[in-house]
């Protein structure tokens, strides 16, 4: 779960002006992270395919229209083959894990020293 989390939490930061428009590779991985996380054939690479898809639908540009999107996960859903598949759903896992090592790399410098709470006086 601390995957999912983290990928939600990826999803949120990266939904900002610079993701604000829709890629092909985004769309692409939507589209792959979306089969591979019914289909997968174990559960840890189902977890991943699925925490990628939240990651790449958190990239969804909030001004494109259901039909802007639908035709653009089509038109990368048609590039999809038996024999791409899984070299382009290494490449959304390379980025989205990417991503996430980043994101810890910066909670684990934003943590506060651990410092044992002071006693009020007379305590």
């Amino acid at each position: 779960m601390t995957i999912l989390r983290l990928a939600l939490a990826a999803a949120l930061l990266t939904t900002t002006t610079a993701a604000a428009a829709q890629s092909a590779s985004d769309a692409r991985c939507i589209v792959l992270s979306s089969v591979f996380s019914r289909t997968g054939k174990d559960a840890q690479a189902k977890q991943l395919a699925e925490a990628s898809m939240y990651f790449y639908l958190g990239r969804v540009s909030p001004s494109a229209t259901p039909a802007q999107l639908k035709a653009q996960l089509d038109q990368q859903a048609a590039t999809i083959t038996d024999a791409n598949n899984g070299q382009l759903m290494g490449e959304c896992v390379k980025k989205f894990t990417s991503e996430l090592s980043l994101l810890q790399s910066i909670g684990t410098q934003a943590k506060p020293a651990a410092t044992k709470p002071t006693q009020p006086d007379g305590r």
